[in-house]
């Protein structure tokens, strides 16, 4: 397999590339379309119930992946980290993983990436409680903070915003709060604030209930990666490639009807029972830098965070970045 990650064996892709790539595709002979062949398997493909999902939401819901010959069962779950464990288990074979549970299931497990989801540091923030007195991250001493456990959310909050502020482990009390449970959770005060993932804080900010003190954009690139385990991706690669052509319909609808995408995802969070304006949601869309290839920063980024994870004792070495990040599927799919 060959590595897509930027400097591996596979080439840097830059931004500019991957556009130039994703448009001569849709002009290929490759390029999916009504009447293709359909997938020797179906892919069972988890993704999180919070903007991370959002370009499967669309897929799934605009039929993307039945128009590019695929058969998708799609399955909503609350984190990446869930994700990762039905993936180990065999209960999935596709799904959307944040960097943390990525590393972890890439050495622990037989999971690799096919492509990139999205790169989401703006999606990410702290929200603070209505008059909780959190206007900053050294705020947080003492306060109760809502966070989903095991998620490159509460990673980046616990080892990298945290500790920059001045703050210790112990000095802010971390709940493990699910990240569709933050908003009910801050409004019933059972917590001071919450490091969310849009739309949540979002929702919390229109309903009154707290304000946003800060996004990860300065502290992390966040990368959303599309993992798959290994044995499926060798036994059926035709339908890793009928899968990737619908994935990047889809990517198409985010970059050329942003609108669309964020409707979509809009109608489907409203079918859960969430309300806020499609402004509001637009809004949080926008945030979301979809993208389906890598990017220069990501190999040093997930060498930076497997040696911090080295350090707590969950890695015993950095996986092979070149054996777990494969662009062949996608390069296929794009019609290369």
């Amino acid at each position: 397999m060959r590595s897509f990650i930027a400097g591996g064996r596979g080439g840097t892709w830059t931004r500019r590339r991957a556009l130039l790539a994703l448009g001569a595709a849709a002009a290929a002979p490759g390029w999916p379309r009504a009447g293709v062949a359909r997938a020797d398997a179906t892919v069972r493909l988890g993704y999180q119930a919070t903007l991370w999902g959002a370009p499967a939401i669309v897929a799934e819901e605009e039929k993307l992946f039945a128009k590019a010959g695929g058969n998708v069962e799609v399955l909503r779950m609350s984190s990446g980290k869930d994700i990762r464990d039905a993936m180990v288990a065999g209960k999935t074979d596709v799904g959307s993983l944040g960097a943390t549970p990525f590393i972890v299931g890439a050495a622990k497990g037989d999971i690799v990436a096919i492509a990139m989801v999205a790169y989401a540091g703006k999606t990410l923030a702290l929200v603070a409680g209505k008059d909780t007195g959190i206007k900053a991250v050294a705020d947080l001493r003492g306060k109760r903070v809502g966070s989903q456990i095991g998620s490159i959310t509460d990673h980046i909050l616990q080892n990298v915003i945290v500790p920059r502020a001045g703050l210790k482990k112990g000095d802010v009390q971390v709940f493990n709060t699910k990240f569709q449970d933050h908003v009910a959770a801050l409004a019933a005060h059972s917590i001071d604030a919450f490091a969310g993932v849009d739309p949540y804080p979002a929702m919390a900010e229109h309903d009154g209930l707290g304000a946003i003190v800060m996004d990860y954009q300065d502290y992390d690139i966040t990368p959303v990666l599309l993992a798959a385990n290994r044995p499926f991706v060798r036994e059926h690669p035709e339908a890793v490639v009928q899968f990737l052509r619908g994935w990047l319909l889809a990517v198409k609808i985010f970059r050329e009807q942003p609108d669309r995408a964020a409707e979509v995802v809009w109608n489907a969070f409203k079918a859960q029972g969430y309300t806020m304006p499609l402004a509001v949601l637009r809004k949080a869309v926008g945030r979301l830098d979809v993208n389906p290839e890598s990017v220069p920063a990501l190999g040093p980024y997930l060498t930076d965070q497997a040696k911090v994870l080295m350090g707590q004792g969950q890695l015993k070495a950095v996986p092979d970045w070149n054996a777990v990040l494969v662009r062949e599927y996608l390069q296929k799919a794009m019609g290369g």
